[in-house]
């Protein structure tokens, strides 16, 4: 039984790799550093993008939207001129040709930005290369794989090829060959010293962590689209703010290029320290101590794949604009909380008003069965009198002899007490 929950969880952990290696195909093309496929030709996604014709359009489409808000906000420059008496008409003038000017610089500006940020990106991943050819998913299986046996070790195979048996090999069986009942060692892997736990916790944490990022990359190239798109706007209020709104712009623009740097850095900074993870050990604390601190390692590793892109919009003075927008899932994550907080209250208040309400309805019961039981011990005659009725008197013989005995009882009575 032993052997079979053993097969179930490698198989378990295959699947999760080959998962992690589709997400980790996405990463890439999604954070610029891989190509993708439009009408058979490779292209980059963000620079597929940005230079489509229908966006090229839309672009100066709003251009000239921004030329009529240009002399807009000239005007109003000119009218706080008028008030404030602080910059000469012939600044805020300047201004508005500055706007018109500016947005067509700036338009080649972005474009070569993206064009070399996406270059730079692409020869950073290659340099982590270098000396680490390693996939994510093959790094993971090798810090989890404990002993390899039969002279393989993790550079010579490619997990996503390989099945429950051919890395665990063969079991020896009773019962007619069905039973197994001891492993015959002639795998990749030592089955009795794979770490199964820490494999799954592991899986699903980097899994996770990747799913995060990629969301966040995805986001960062609608909004640079979108930031691409409002270029023109932000300039034509130049007139009237002295480039204020163009500023802030401009840092939210370079943080949203920047981010993937962040990304790529924490993924690959992963992938070379996850097989040195592997052949670290703590003295003293046992096979279950060590395997909790590769899983401390591992997720501790992952978490840095989101955060990454954190730290560079910290550098670039923009975190709080990431965060305000971006971290959908903690939101989700948050929210889901505190629903489940408010399901757990509300669930306790009804379970304490039924059992409130089952103790009433109990205490009620008793105090009929008490008031029950005291009439019965009262005595016999009250309750033969209650549920037995004598027959009555056939004529008024006996009424009125009671009647008269009643009425001599009552006039001794009364003698007596005179």
């Amino acid at each position: 039984m032993l052997i079979f929950l053993q097969e179930l969880v490698l198989q378990l952990f295959l699947w999760l790799l080959q998962l992690i290696d589709g997400i980790m195909e996405i990463f890439s093309a999604i954070s610029g550093v891989a190509t993708v496929t439009y009408h058979g030709e490779q292209v980059n996604l963000i620079e597929l993008l940005v230079g489509d014709s229908t966006v090229g359009a839309i672009f100066w489409c709003i251009f000239i939207l921004a030329v009529g808000l240009s002399c807009i906000f000239a005007i109003v420059g000119l009218v706080k001129n008028m008030v404030a008496n602080n910059r000469t008409v012939s600044g805020v003038v300047g201004k508005f040709f500055l706007s018109l000017l500016g947005t067509m610089a700036m338009l080649v500006v972005v474009v070569l930005g993206i064009l070399i940020a996406n270059s730079v990106l692409q020869l950073i991943a290659n340099i982590f290369q270098i000396s680490n050819t390693t996939k994510l998913s093959t790094a993971l299986f090798d810090a989890c794989a404990g002993d390899w046996i039969n002279g393989y070790s993790k550079a010579e195979f490619d997990v996503s090829s390989l099945t429950v048996r051919d890395i665990f090999g063969d079991y020896n069986a009773a019962l007619f060959g069905i039973w197994p009942t001891s492993w015959k060692c002639n795998g990749m892997v030592d089955p009795n010293k794979f770490l199964y736990f820490p494999s799954l916790v592991a899986s699903i944490a980097l899994g996770i962590a990747m799913i995060v990022a990629i969301v966040n990359l995805a986001k960062r190239i609608f909004e640079i689209v979108f930031l691409y798109l409002v270029m023109p706007v932000s300039m034509s209020t130049l007139a009237a703010d002295d480039g204020a709104r163009f500023k802030i712009w401009r840092e939210t623009f370079i943080t949203k290029v920047v981010l993937a740097y962040g990304a790529v850095f924490s993924v690959n900074v992963f992938v070379l320290i996850l097989p040195l993870l592997s052949q670290m050990r703590i003295e003293g604390i046992g096979g279950f101590g060590n395997s909790l601190f590769l899983i401390f390692m591992i997720i501790g590793g992952a978490m840095v794949i989101p955060a990454g892109m954190t730290l560079f919009a910290r550098l670039f003075g923009q975190a709080d604009d990431w965060h305000g927008g971006g971290s959908f899932l903690r939101s989700a994550y948050y929210g889901s909380r505190f629903a489940g907080i408010a399901t757990l209250g509300l669930a306790g208040w009804v379970l304490k008003k039924g059992v409130g309400a089952g103790k009433g309805i109990a205490k009620k019961i008793r105090s009929k069965k008490s008031d029950n039981g005291e009439s019965g011990d009262g005595g016999s005659a009250d309750g033969e009198d209650r549920y037995t009725e004598s027959p009555a008197p056939s004529d008024g013989s006996d009424g009125a002899a009671s009647g008269d005995a009643a009425s001599a009882e009552e006039n001794t009575d009364t003698g007596g007490s005179e």
